[in-house]
C-alpha cells in the first residue's frame, strides 16, 4: 500500500486563493470595462505667458553699476557706519562714500548718450540680499573693526562688478571707462587692507598666530569674480561672528531697461 504525504496546500487554501482569484477577476474587469472619465475641473485654466528674453546690454552694465556705486556711497553714509568709525579711518571712509556717489554721475552721461535712463537709487535686490544686514549686524556690534571689514568687502564688491561687467560689455571705449571706475575700489580695497593689516607683512596673504588667515592687501595676482564673504556682527556663545555672502549683480538684481 502506498502511503502519498499529505500536500501542504489544503482545500481551505484552495478555496482561499480561487475566491481570491475570482475577486481580483472582477475588480480588474471592472477596471477595464470602465470608460475614461476625465477630472472635474472648475473654471477656466488661465494660459501662462512666457517670460520674455531680457536683453544684457551695456546700457544695463552701466546701469546696473550706478545702483551698485550708490549702494556702497549709501551704506558708507549710514550713521550705523560712520558712529563707530574715529579719527583718520572716518576721514578716510567719508572720501570713500564721496567718490562712489561721483561715479553715480560720471557714469550718467554714459547711459543718456547711449539712450538709457541713469538711476540715483540703490540696488533694491542686494540690498535685501546683504546690504540690511550688514548695517544691521555692525548696529548691533558698534566696533569699528567690523565697520573697516563691511568698507572692504564693500570695496571689493565694486571692483569685481565691474570686472565681470568688461566681460559682458561690447563696445570698447566703455570697457576702458569700467576698469578706470573699477580701479578706483580696488585702490580703496587695498588701502582698507593696510589699515588692517599694514606694512609689507601684509602685502600677500598669511596667517596669525593661531592660524587664522589675515587680511591681504594683493589677495590674488588678479582680481577676484567670486562672492566676497566677511565675518561681521556680535559673536555668538562659541565666539563666531555671522558670515555674511555677498554676491556681485545676477540676473536677478541687473536693472534692465523696460
Amino acid at each position: 500500500m502506498t502511503h502519498q504525504k499529505n500536500s501542504p496546500i489544503s482545500r481551505r487554501t484552495l478555496l482561499r486563493s480561487g475566491g481570491a482569484v475570482v475577486a481580483s477577476g472582477v475588480v480588474l474587469a471592472a477596471c477595464g470595462g470602465s470608460t475614461g472619465n476625465p477630472v472635474t475641473r472648475i473654471g477656466e485654466q488661465p494660459e501662462s505667458e512666457p517670460l520674455s528674453d531680457a536683453k544684457v546690454d551695456d546700457v544695463v552694465l552701466l546701469r546696473t553699476a550706478q545702483s551698485v556705486e550708490k549702494m556702497v556711497a549709501d551704506i558708507l553714509s549710514d550713521s550705523r557706519i560712520t558712529s563707530v568709525l574715529s579719527g583718520e579711518k572716518a576721514t578716510l571712509v567719508a572720501a570713500f562714500a564721496v567718490a562712489h556717489q561721483r561715479h553715480v554721475s560720471n557714469i550718467a552721461p554714459l547711459v543718456t548718450s547711449r539712450g538709457g535712463e541713469p538711476v540715483n537709487e540703490a540696488n533694491a535686490k542686494l540690498m535685501t540680499a546683504y546690504g540690511n544686514t550688514v548695517l544691521d549686524l555692525i548696529g548691533e556690534s558698534k566696533e569699528q573693526d567690523d565697520a573697516l571689514t563691511a568698507v572692504l568687502g564693500l570695496e571689493t564688491l565694486v571692483a569685481a562688478t565691474y570686472q565681470y561687467s568688461l566681460s559682458l560689455t561690447v563696445e570698447p571705449a566703455l570697457r576702458a571707462d569700467m576698469m578706470r571706475l573699477g580701479a578706483q575700489s580696488s585702490r580703496h580695497a587695498a588701502v582698507l587692507a593696510q589699515l588692517k593689516n599694514p606694512g609689507t607683512k601684509g602685502f600677500a596673504p598669511g596667517t596669525d598666530e593661531e592660524g587664522n588667515p589675515t587680511v591681504a592687501t594683493l589677495p590674488t595676482a588678479f582680481g577676484a569674480l567670486n562672492s566676497v564673504q566677511i565675518a561681521i556682527g556680535p559673536p555668538n556663545e562659541v565666539g563666531l561672528r555671522t558670515n555674511v555672502l555677498m554676491d556681485t549683480p545676477s540676473l536677478n538684481s541687473l536693472l534692465y531697461v523696460s
